[in-house]
């Protein structure tokens, strides 16, 4: 797929309805980041507040953390016998301290705990925009529906982004290979580029592993998963076209969102399975497993 350079509306230039919103995922959705599938659908106002009103009562309850777990679990990719400890050559080649290996294993850890939430409710808004039939399904019990808590775990950091126009030559031509594999640049990169010896160690292990047939199969697993849980909601995400129409939106901003959503059920799952890869070349395939901020 040819990669894309997203329009969107960053936090920091985010105001009235857009800016509410966005304050709103970060105590829903319990991140202390608002991810680029959001930016760039801000950029469609009227869109983007009918698609949080839908998204909302199913992202608030047990039923949507159950699944999300699941499906993390799903986009851990088959590990090679011979997993890199990136860590170690940190340490040894570049004098990483342990509060800088901890800083870029927080990155990851936001990242992973975010994706899977991210590509269930992308699936549920492309499913609806495309005439099918997602949520109002009885759940399979009424614990499903109990109430999350909400607010960022409080180890969350708050990570700033680089900004990739202004990264130096190596830094540029490693983030156009990854748009090159992965359909476009997610801001684990970007927050990960305030760490290029880490991603310089990492990137020729995670090549290896995309040309694999494992990484294919748990990216498309993981999809199948997403699309399933979103169809299965509690609440219904009454979106459709027509229902987009009706707010205002021509056809051909319709279609720009629904390619939007099409490159997001592209991206987010392989960038995820190599979120998991780089956790595993960082800490250790033990840690590839465990649930971010555990307990919080």
């Amino acid at each position: 797929m040819k990669p894309i350079a997203f329009d969107e509306i960053s936090e920091g230039r985010a105001t009235g309805r857009v800016a509410a919103i966005y304050e709103d995922m970060r105590q829903v959705l319990r991140s202390t980041q608002v991810n680029l599938i959001y930016r760039t659908l801000a950029v469609h106002e009227d869109y983007f507040c009918a698609a949080w009103d839908a998204l909302k009562p199913n992202a608030s309850i047990a039923y949507f953390e159950r699944c999300a777990d699941n499906l993390r679990m799903r986009m851990a990719p088959p590990m090679p016998p011979d997993v890199p400890d990136v860590g170690e050559e940190l340490e040894d080649d570049f004098d990483y301290s342990p509060e800088e290996i901890d800083a870029v294993d927080s990155v990851l850890d936001i990242y992973n705990d975010a994706n899977p939430k991210n590509l269930i409710l992308v699936a549920a808004l492309k499913g609806a925009l495309n005439g099918m039939k997602i949520g109002g399904i009885r759940p399979g019990s009424e614990a499903d529906t109990d109430a999350l808590p909400t607010g960022p775990p409080a180890s969350m950091r708050a990570e700033s982004l680089v900004d990739p126009a202004g990264v130096d030559d190596s830094l540029g031509a490693l983030y156009q290979e990854v748009r090159q594999a992965t359909g476009g640049l997610g801001s684990v990169w970007r927050a990960l580029g305030h760490h290029p010896a880490f991603l310089d160690r990492v990137w020729p292990f995670l090549k290896e592993e995309m040309a694999k047939a494992g990484y294919l199969i748990t990216v498309t697993q993981a999809q199948g998963a997403a699309a399933a849980a979103a169809q299965e909601f509690p609440f219904p995400v009454d979106l459709s076209r027509e229902r987009a129409a009706a707010l205002g939106l021509s056809e051909s901003e319709i279609d720009v969102i629904d390619q939007k959503l099409d490159r997001f059920i592209h991206l987010i799952p392989r960038t995820n399975t190599l979120i998991l890869l780089m956790k595993a070349a960082l800490m250790g395939e033990g840690r590839v497993r465990r649930k971010p901020f555990e307990g919080e």
